[in-house]
């Protein structure tokens, strides 16, 4: 997101490049929101991009929940972003054109009586007349019979944001409302069934490959899915009045990766959601001076060892094949506080859905051969797991109050990793409502 990167220079900028690069990353899908500044720091990630060299690549996302989107001048703008950057070298181009997406823009409609009449007259055609062809893959938030009738004939295909989460799965949901005080076996088995599924994309996968009867065959059409760690806002009346979590619970992150690997025949491209929003706790690269008044839920929070740990699945989702594990590794995440805790000076209040998560130590390790895992969150606290064989594994346990999280890999009898990361507390007495993950990472010698 461009709006958090105020204060970004081109060295910043080439090190998250280098960073996402780190973790199997191919590119960034630049969030352009309104603020008069916005455009400098665009400017200033394609020239970063250049200069390393790399074969990173960049495309714009327009923010069309800020951006305006009622006249043609409007339209204009977006027009003179893409011609900017068409030639670049860094430039996402598919089948040789320019990789343009959106978040939201559904209601954008340039002046016409529709928006899917604005976005082809005063966005698409234009372009291609002035021959610069857009391949247009926008965040549009609507049902999939929309994708595959009105939009079909100004779409190329569609990410489908909330496929990164289970959206649907809240507090008021259906079979789960009236069992949630105590997370029944039921419930459990509906969140974990839920986490990191396909059935946010199989709608949408075949509304998106059925459009190309208007203009092309399927295979010209683009299916991005989305794939998050976490999703924690908590803003009150007074900002921006958002205060919800989507369960971010048993393993996300890795289950949504393995999901969408299972299915890589299906899905053309992935977005991770996000590298540094932070103001809704989904980022995974550096916390950045720019944050969006998040500071509360987000200082003290950094999530970077999910890069090396995503590098694993990227690899996987681009190839077909998990690479060799060279080294053991795990990744632990665990919440600050009890979900039943009462915080003592919150004024926003407990976020929507905090019903459905677990007070649980989520451990993700990376296992070079068989060995036996052992979690532990105090003393006399722990339990243990053997496993047969080399790869990924996931493992769980509960969290104990004023305890700690930690994580072993034994192997013929040595211990080969120990990770004890400082800095972690678990408590029932919080000043503050913090649904955000603690995430730390450690790798054998």
């Amino acid at each position: 997101m461009i709006g958090n990167a105020f204060s970004y220079t081109k060295d910043l900028w080439k090190k998250d490049i280098q960073m996402a690069q780190d973790g199997g990353v191919d590119g960034f899908a630049l969030n352009l929101g309104s603020d008069d500044w916005q455009p400098a720091r665009l400017d200033d990630a394609y020239s970063a991009a250049k200069e390393l060299n790399s074969e990173f690549k960049l495309c714009i996302s327009f923010d069309m929940a800020v951006l305006p989107g009622n006249s043609a001048s409007d339209a204009a703008t977006l027009k003179q972003y893409i011609t900017k950057y068409a030639k670049h070298p860094n430039q996402l181009l598919v089948d040789g054109k320019v990789f343009v997406s959106t978040f939201s823009g559904e209601k954008s409609n340039f002046g016409h009586p529709t928006p899917q009449e604005g976005w082809n007259a005063e966005v698409k055609q234009p372009l291609e007349q002035a021959g610069t062809p857009v391949h247009f893959v926008p965040a549009l938030f609507v049902a999939p019979e929309a994708i595959s009738g009105d939009w079909s004939n100004t779409v190329d295909g569609l990410l489908t944001w909330n496929s990164a989460w289970p959206t649907d799965l809240t507090s008021q949901s259906q079979n789960v409302a009236g069992v949630i005080g105590a997370l029944a076996a039921p419930v459990l088995d509906q969140v974990k069934e839920a986490v990191g599924s396909m059935d946010a994309d199989t709608q949408f996968i075949a509304a998106v490959k059925g459009t190309a009867s208007a203009t092309a065959d399927s295979s010209a059409r683009t299916y991005m899915a989305g794939v998050s760690p976490f999703f924690f806002t908590h803003y009150g009346p007074d900002t921006f009045n958002k205060n919800w979590l989507y369960v971010s619970d048993d393993h996300l992150y890795t289950s949504r990766w393995s999901t969408l690997i299972a299915n890589r025949d299906k899905v053309d491209m992935v977005e991770i959601i996000t590298w540094n929003d932070y103001g809704e706790s989904s980022y995974i690269g550096d916390i950045g001076k720019d944050q969006p008044k998040s500071n509360a839920w987000v200082d003290g929070f950094d999530h970077t060892a999910l890069v090396p740990l995503t590098k694993y699945y990227t690899t996987a989702f681009k190839t077909g094949q998990f690479p060799t594990i060279e080294k053991d590794s795990v990744v632990l995440s665990a919440r600050p506080h009890t979900k039943a805790a009462q915080a003592t000076a919150d004024g926003v209040g407990k976020p929507l859905n905090w019903e459905l998560v677990q007070d649980r130590l989520w451990a993700d390790v990376l296992l070079s051969g068989p060995a036996t895992v052992t979690l532990a969150t105090a003393d006399g606290k722990s339990q243990s797991w053997d496993v047969a064989t080399a790869g990924p594994g996931r493992f769980s346990i509960p969290l104990t109050v004023g305890g700690f999280i930690s994580a072993t890999v034994e192997r013929d009898g040595k211990t080969v990793l120990t990770c004890k990361p400082e800095g972690y507390t678990f408590t029932d007495k919080p000043q503050a409502y913090n649904f955000n993950s603690f995430v730390a990472g450690c790798v054998a010698e």
